[in-house]
Order: structure tokens, then sequence, then C-alpha cells
């Protein structure tokens, strides 16, 4: 712990990312070209894969150190974004179980949208029966609504804090940028596919997979460090304060 104590913190969250983009490119290598029965067991098992259990294992921990590593002082402040936060654990947790797929099952009439119906042009196809399309469009709005409403209460201050080196700010830039990272590998096969009629070779599309769900395994990792940061800085006070 006195490494996240030291002026160096800030340090902490690039050091997990590479670390955590060093094993990935080091298991893409070591199980070239990694078969598709490879990828089924360890990385993408109807959530069952190791990989994935290993995700919703690190988020259920993130929800218990938001309690136990509480990230500002006490008082009502800190129990609402406590709150807050355990929702938006909620949905992560949701997410990585698929809960939100078994709200709405895909229509078989003509012309209704395939696949999932978390899109928005499930929303503008109006085939799709309308008390589904309703049932996606108060999901879109509970999540947006809790996310946006976090991300900007604390994007002054994070946005101030990266340039300051501020290590809890530079823990939560890493965990979006890693969301981004993580959107931007699972959408590319399909742009190359649809967009550029390319198909990519099955060692390409097996590291995709591995980026996606791997980095996927960082972001309550990320989420955690902060926590401790946050902690050691701004609650317990006999931790000393690294340098601005």
């Amino acid at each position: 712990m006195d490494f996240l104590k030291s002026r160096n913190s800030y340090l902490a969250a690039p050091i997990l990312f590479c670390f955590a983009l060093a094993l990935i490119f080091a298991v893409w290598g070591i199980w070239y070209p990694c078969p598709k029965e490879w990828i089924v067991r360890f990385i993408d098992n109807d959530g069952m894969s190791f990989v994935e259990s290993a995700t919703l294992g690190f988020f259920f921990l993130q929800l218990l150190c938001i309690w136990l590593i509480p990230p500002m002082a006490p008082g009502r402040r800190r129990v609402f974004w406590q709150i807050d936060f355990s929702l938006i654990t909620f949905i992560a947790v949701a997410r990585q179980l698929d809960w939100h797929k078994a709200m709405v099952k895909v229509s078989n009439l003509p012309g209704a949208t395939t696949g999932t119906p978390f899109k928005m042009r499930f929303l503008t196809n109006p085939v799709n029966p309308l008390p589904d399309r309703l049932i996606v469009l108060f999901t879109f709005i509970v999540v947006i609504a809790v996310c946006a409403t976090t991300l900007l209460a604390f994007a002054k201050p994070l946005f101030k804090g990266f340039f300051k080196r501020q290590p809890v700010c530079w823990s939560i830039a890493f965990l979006g940028g890693t969301t981004v990272l993580i959107q931007f590998f699972d959408r590319l096969p399909s742009i190359f596919r649809k967009k550029l009629h390319v198909q990519l070779s099955d060692p390409v599309r097996s590291l995709f997979s591995l980026l996606e769900e791997g980095l996927e395994v960082i972001l309550p990792l990320l989420v955690i460090l902060a926590l401790c940061q946050a902690y050691f800085i701004f609650v317990d006070k006999s931790a000393g304060h690294p340098a601005e």
C-alpha cells in the first residue's frame, strides 16, 4: 500500500493497463492461432468462461470495496455516492450476465430487428412491438441518466486533476479510455465485414476477442484502485497525501 500513498501513485493505472495488454498479447502469442474451441472455452462461453467469471468476480469485489473503502469523508454525501456507485456496478453486473436481454425477447415478426434489442435501431423500427420498445427506452433512460449525472458531477475536478497528476483522476481516466477501447475492439470486426467487406482471419479475430474480454477484466480493478487511492488521499488522514 506504500506505493498508493506515494507521489507516484498516479502511475498505478498506466502500469495496470500496460500489464494487462502485455498479458493479453502473451496469451495470444502462446496459444497462436487461438483456435475457436479455445476462445469459446476460455473467453466466450455464454458467460461461463474463465475470463468472464473473473470479470464478474471482480465486479462483486468492486461493490464490496465501495462500502468497505469509502472514497469520501463520512456524511450524507458519501452515502449518496456510495449508493450511486453501487447502482452503476449493478448495471455493469447486469450487462455482464445479460440480464437486460431477458427483459425483451426478439420478435419473429417480418421486418423486426434481429440481434440484441438494446440498440437505437430497435427503437426506431415500428415493426418491433411497442411494449418491447418502451422497455428498451426506459432502460436507456435509466442507464444514461445515472451514468451521465455521475460523470457530470465529477467531470470538472477529474479534468483538472488529470493534468495535476492526481492519482484518482488518472485511474478514472484510464477507466474511461479502456471502456472506449473495449467498444472499439468489439465493433471493429463487424465494421470490417459490413462496411469494408473484409473478412478478418481467425487469428486476428481471436486477438480482438482477447483484447475485448481481457480489458474488461481490468475495469473493476481500475475502480478498486481509484477507491483505494481516494481513501488514502481524502479519508485516511494518517496515510499522508501524495503531492499535487
